[in-house]
C-alpha cells in the first residue's frame, strides 16, 4: 500500500511539473510572439501563421533591399573602375588605402589596397601633400611626377577631405594625366625654337650681305653679284620654308581640301621619274622604277607631292655616298588590299634613333648637309601627313653604309564601273 502511494505521488508530482513547464513554455512562446509581432509591426495579439507569414515577407524584402544595395555599390566601383583619372580614397587617421579604381593601380606598387600611401606611391611631394590635407583639413593642390614602368608621367593631384556621416574621415584624391599637354608644350617650345632658328640664319645671311652691299658702293661686280647670288638663295630658302609651313599647317587642320579621284600609281612614279631626271643626272643616281599594274582612289597632286619628296631626299643622300652604287628605286605592288609603295636607296643611311623622329618637323640626321642642300627640315612630316589622310601607313627601315626604305602602304578603293551600278 506504501509503495502504491509513493508512486501515485511521484506520478502527481511529475505531472504537476510538467504541467508548470508546459505553462512556462506556452508563456513564453506567447511573449516572443508578442514580441516579434512588435518587430514586424502588426496587432499582439495576431495568430503565429500569420506573424510567421508577415516574417518570411520582412526577411524576403530585407533581402531583395540587400541585393540592390550590393548591385548599387558594383555598378558604382564599375563606373569609378572605368573613370581614366586614378582616384584613391585614404583613412585619414592611418593612412591606409581604402580603395583605388583601376587607373589607380597602374600608378601604384601592386596590391594597392589596405597599403599606406607612402608605401604604394614613392613620392615626396605627394605625401607631404597628404600630412597637410590631413593637418589643415583644407583641399590641398599640387603637381606631381609618376614614373610608370620606368617612363616619366606628369599628374595634377587634387586632395579633398571628406567627414563621413558617423564621424569616419577619409582623403580623396584625385589625379588627373597632363603628359599629353607637358609634352605637346614640350612640341611648341622646339617648334618656335626650331622656327626662330630656320628664320635668323638666312635673315641674317640676307642682312649682312646687304649691309655690305649698302655700304660699298664702289664694290666690284664680281663680288656684287656673289653677295646678291647669297641673297637670292637665302630668300628663296625662306620662301620655301614659309611655304612649306603653311602647307603643313592647312594639312594637319584639315583646311586643304582633297580631289579623290582614280589614280594610276605606275603613271604617277614615271611622271615623278622625268621631274627628277635633271637632278638624278646632276646628282650621278640611277633611279629606276619597278611597278604593277595597280590604281587607288587618291588626291593627284598630293600623291605627286608625296612621292616626289621621297624621291627627291632619296636621290640627294644617296648622292652623299663615297663610294659603291649610287641608285633609287621606286617599287609598286599589290598586297591584299593594299597598294604597296617603296623608295629603296643605296644611301649611307641613317642610325637607330634617327628612325624614331624621322617624320618629326625641323628634324634632320645630319643637320650641316641637309642645310646645304636647301631642305625646310618639313617634308617628311608633310609627306606622312599626306599619306595619313589617305588612311594609309608610312614606315622606314635603314641600316648605315646600305641604304633606306621609305615604305608608304595606302588602301585600294574598288571604284563602280557601269555593270556595278
Amino acid at each position: 500500500m506504501l509503495v502504491f502511494l509513493a508512486a501515485f505521488c511521484g506520478f502527481a508530482a511529475g505531472l504537476i511539473l510538467s504541467l508548470v513547464i508546459r505553462d512556462r513554455i506556452v508563456k513564453n512562446l506567447k511573449r516572443f510572439f508578442v514580441r516579434v509581432a512588435e518587430l514586424v509591426n502588426v496587432p499582439d495579439d495576431s495568430p503565429p501563421p500569420y506573424v510567421l507569414e508577415t516574417i518570411r515577407k520582412t526577411i524576403k524584402n530585407l533581402e531583395d533591399e540587400l541585393e540592390m544595395a550590393q548591385k548599387s555599390r558594383q555598378n558604382t566601383m564599375t563606373l569609378l573602375d572605368n573613370i581614366v583619372d586614378p582616384i584613391l580614397f585614404v583613412d585619414s587617421n592611418s593612412g591606409e588605402i581604402l580603395f583605388a579604381n583601376a587607373a589607380a593601380q597602374k600608378i601604384a606598387r601592386p596590391v594597392v589596397t589596405t597599403r599606406k600611401i607612402y608605401e604604394a606611391i614613392e613620392d615626396y611631394y605627394l605625401i607631404e601633400m597628404f600630412d597637410e590635407t590631413v593637418k589643415s583639413w583644407q583641399v590641398q593642390e599640387g603637381n606631381v611626377i609618376i614614373y610608370i614602368e620606368g617612363k616619366k608621367r606628369y599628374y595634377s593631384c587634387k586632395m579633398v577631405p571628406v567627414l563621413l556621416p558617423k564621424g569616419e574621415k577619409r582623403v580623396v584624391i584625385l589625379f588627373h594625366d597632363m603628359t599629353k599637354e607637358y609634352e605637346l608644350n614640350e612640341m611648341r617650345r622646339e617648334f618656335v625654337s626650331n622656327v626662330s632658328h630656320e628664320l635668323r640664319t638666312p635673315l641674317t645671311s640676307i642682312h649682312g650681305y646687304a649691309e655690305t652691299l649698302l655700304s660699298d658702293p664702289d664694290m666690284d661686280p664680281e663680288t656684287r653679284n656673289r653677295f646678291l647670288t647669297v641673297i637670292e638663295n637665302e630668300s628663296a630658302r625662306m620662301s620655301r620654308l614659309i611655304n612649306d609651313l603653311l602647307d603643313l599647317e592647312r594639312l594637319e587642320s584639315g583646311e586643304a581640301r582633297f580631289d579623290f579621284q582614280e589614280i594610276d600609281l605606275c603613271a604617277t612614279a614615271n611622271y615623278i621619274i622625268t621631274i627628277v631626271e635633271p637632278l638624278s643626272a646632276d646628282y650621278g643616281v640611277k633611279v629606276e622604277c619597278d611597278c604593277e599594274n595597280i590604281s587607288v582612289v587618291g588626291d593627284q597632286d598630293r600623291l605627286v607631292q608625296m612621292l616626289l619628296n621621297l624621291v627627291d631626299n632619296a636621290i640627294k643622300y644617296t648622292s652623299l655616298k663615297e663610294s659603291g652604287e649610287k641608285k633609287v628605286k621606286i617599287s609598286i605592288s599589290r598586297s591584299d588590299s593594299h597598294a604597296i609603295i617603296k623608295v629603296i636607296d643605296t644611301g649611307p643611311g641613317m642610325p637607330e634613333d634617327a628612325l624614331k623622329r624621322i617624320f618629326d618637323r625641323f628634324y634632320r640626321v645630319d643637320k650641316g648637309r641637309s642645310r646645304k642642300m636647301g631642305g625646310s627640315g618639313l617634308g617628311l612630316s608633310i609627306v606622312k601627313t599626306i599619306v595619313e589622310r589617305h588612311n594609309g601607313e608610312i614606315s622606314v627601315e635603314s641600316e648605315l653604309g646600305v641604304g633606306t626604305t621609305f615604305t608608304v602602304k595606302l588602301p585600294i578603293r574598288r571604284v563602280e564601273s557601269d555593270e556595278d551600278v
